[in-house]
């Protein structure tokens, strides 16, 4: 899905600047790979939230405006505040044709687990996956089915049926859902440790919100 944006730049400037430009409502960014030093920029936080709305759960393309000139970009690495969950800074790349990026492409999990008619929970461990191909190659989603799973069954990385050109970043062996047996009531909750590296969330192409989220909401020096 693509995004437009229109885009003014900005000069970098001290942290209270930041402030202020967040305070008029405005998010500040920056676009890597249209220069040595990628352009900062800033941008209608109510504009951007009404369109991102949009591609929830697709990867998103983001048409950025900027003096005239259009750069199509993806979001590299997104800044939310940790206690208003307000985006305060967003970082661009640039896509050039014929060089291969690297995304997260969410998966989608498609009809009912026979399983489910027994009592048997079906648990997500990753919501989306990290893929590297070029461009034009990038799938909206990955889909699965997942009628034939029994309690017991698993969905593993080597399962999901992907293009010869993408790259999956996770090894085959990851656990990606998994079809658990019912809890009996009054049963204690054991923790179970699923082979794979901890889930976060992401956001088109999004890298992960928790992972970058904790950054101090501060941090522009770009």
């Amino acid at each position: 899905m693509n995004i437009k944006i229109n885009a003014e730049k900005r000069e970098l400037g001290k942290r209270s600047n930041l402030t202020e430009l967040r305070k008029e409502g405005f998010i500040p960014g920056i676009i890597y790979g249209a220069g040595q030093e990628g352009i900062k920029i800033a941008f209608n936080a109510r504009d951007y939230t009404r369109e991102y709305k949009k591609s929830i759960g697709a990867v998103a393309f983001f048409d950025i405006t900027i003096d005239g000139k259009t750069y199509k970009t993806f979001i590299k690495e997104k800044q939310i505040h940790p206690l208003t969950r307000e985006i305060v800074h967003i970082d661009f790349l640039e896509l050039h044709k014929g060089k291969p990026i690297t995304i997260d492409v969410p998966i989608n999990f498609t009809g009912e687990a026979l399983g489910t008619k027994e009592g048997g929970v079906f648990e997500i461990i990753h919501r989306v996956i990290q893929v590297t191909c070029l461009p034009k190659d990038i799938p909206d989603e990955i889909s699965f089915d997942i009628s034939s799973m029994n309690i017991g069954d698993s969905i593993h990385v080597s399962d999901l049926n992907v293009s010869e050109d993408m790259n999956i970043e996770l090894t085959d062996e990851i656990t990606i859902a998994i079809l658990n047996v019912p809890k009996l009531a009054g049963e204690p909750e054991e923790e179970e440790e699923v082979e794979g590296f901890e889930g976060t969330e992401k956001v088109e192409g999004e890298e992960s919100d928790k992972a970058t989220e904790e950054k101090s909401p501060e941090k522009d020096s770009k």
